[in-house]
């Protein structure tokens, strides 16, 4: 107790004007176990496993909830991650797909809590079939709308767009085929968040799977408007957010993960607008 009262005091004294806001959780060596906060109060860990065992199977959930929901907000994130847990097999019979063992696990990646917001991530890893299979899913709550929070309220998704894209272009190892994969004939801007398209609207991305092979500026313009105006590919800690583009090249070459500090956050920022919400 008196190790996580430590680690509180520390954000707090590096990141002044935080103290009504904290990541709740803390993950280490495959532990997860949650901060002594009080943003974080009301908050309990949760596992759950199948109540009858198989040695070739392992499903395990572990996630937090609200023990009892003090707002529209709480109660939102409750409703969601209860889904998300009911969607593992748990008291479905299975079948090894291979010689491996089967895992379906669901695991609770991050969780940030402040005045305004609720953002949870986490991922989903599936194995072992034709592949294994990481998925990673959040839910951001604007506690004081009791609605899904919108990203493009707090920064200036054209600016937020062409952050990522750089990043991704000046990966190292991926760089070279991104940008053949992905040219841009000129910078985003807001404005190509703001057009909707009338009639039937087919996606550039499935899933975390990009199903248009097609390559084209027009393309990466369309995919990146797409991943970054779903506040599910967003999640927020204290020291910035993460976006979630997929496997872009394939699942081979792993997903992509924009990387936000809060500098960057705030060189794209609303204007009045919290860094961090």
């Amino acid at each position: 107790m008196w190790g996580r009262r430590v680690l509180v005091l520390l954000v707090t004294l590096l990141l002044p004007g935080l103290a009504e806001a904290a990541d709740c959780i803390v993950a280490r060596d495959g532990n997860v176990s949650l901060v002594d906060a009080e943003p974080c109060d009301g908050l309990k860990l949760m596992t759950r496993r199948p109540d009858v065992a198989q040695s070739t199977i392992d499903v395990v959930a572990t996630w937090v909830e609200f023990t009892e929901p003090r707002n529209a907000g709480e109660w939102r994130y409750n409703d969601w991650v209860r889904r998300q847990v009911k969607a593992l097999k748990f008291d479905r019979p299975l079948t090894p797909v291979s010689a491996r063992k089967s895992e379906d696990r669901l695991g609770i990646a991050s969780f940030y809590r402040s005045e305004r917001l609720i953002s949870a991530r986490y991922a989903r890893r599936i194995c072992c079939g034709l592949q294994a299979a990481a998925i990673y899913t959040s839910i951001n709550i604007d506690i004081a709308g009791w609605t899904l929070f919108s990203p493009d309220t707090l920064v200036s998704p054209g600016a937020a767009a062409n952050v990522c894209w750089q990043h991704f272009a000046d990966d190292p190892e991926r760089g070279s085929r991104f940008l053949a994969a992905f040219p841009r004939a000129r910078a985003w801007s807001d404005g190509d968040f703001e057009h909707r398209q009338i009639g039937p609207v087919m996606h550039e991305i499935i899933g975390h799977v990009v199903v248009n092979p097609t390559v084209s500026p027009d393309r990466t313009q369309r995919l990146f408007v797409e991943a970054l105006e779903n506040q599910s590919r967003w999640s927020f800690s204290a020291q910035g957010a993460v976006v979630d583009f997929g496997e872009l090249l394939g699942h081979a070459a792993g997903p992509f993960f924009c990387d936000l500090p809060n500098d960057d956050l705030r060189s794209m920022a609303r204007p009045g607008a919290a860094i961090p919400p």
